[in-house]
């Protein structure tokens, strides 16, 4: 009877042990969303964008050569500096445009952690691209969705020329 008792105890601390209110059901990644958009209805051919100064194997955030006139794509933003760069690629032509941003750490719960919840203030360009448009400053784990749903939080106008 004893050996009963001991094997059942332990069999009752494990299952409640196991609950599944300890998953993370909530999205703690952070993008920018951006839109890239050519003038004139010139479309958009290659696409590649780095981190700003990165060049090794593996920092290309995006690269796609599927034709197009308005490309969107999700952007990490810096969680150490107070600006992020971007080195872009649109059909053979490089431009960089930057990010001034603040950052803050925000608890999304217990089993996610926390999240970087940014305000973009202000922003900068090179030549190709020709302005670039704030619609929403405000870039957390939602912004995500808002890429779904078609939504952004920049859109950044191309100066490119027809082939």
């Amino acid at each position: 009877m004893r050996f009963r008792y001991t094997w059942i105890i332990p069999a009752i601390i494990l299952f409640i042990s196991c609950n599944s209110g300890s998953r993370c059901y909530e999205s703690t990644d952070t993008l920018m969303v951006a839109t890239f958009t050519g003038n004139n209805s010139n479309k958009i051919d290659t696409f590649t964008v780095r981190g700003y100064g990165r060049n090794a194997v593996g920092d290309t955030l995006v690269n796609t050569s599927d034709s197009v006139l308005v490309r969107k794509v999700g952007l990490p933003l810096s969680l150490t500096a107070d600006s992020t760069g971007f080195d872009v690629t649109v059909n053979g032509k490089s431009c960089v445009f930057w990010v001034k941003h603040t950052m803050n750490l925000q608890l999304i719960s217990q089993s996610c952690g926390f999240a970087p919840y940014y305000k973009l203030t202000t922003t900068r360009h090179s030549e190709l691209i020709d302005s670039v448009k704030v619609f929403d400053q405000d870039v957390n784990p939602k912004s995500v969705e808002r890429h779904a749903t078609n939504g952004q939080n920049i859109a950044i106008y191309l100066h490119l020329t027809a082939n």
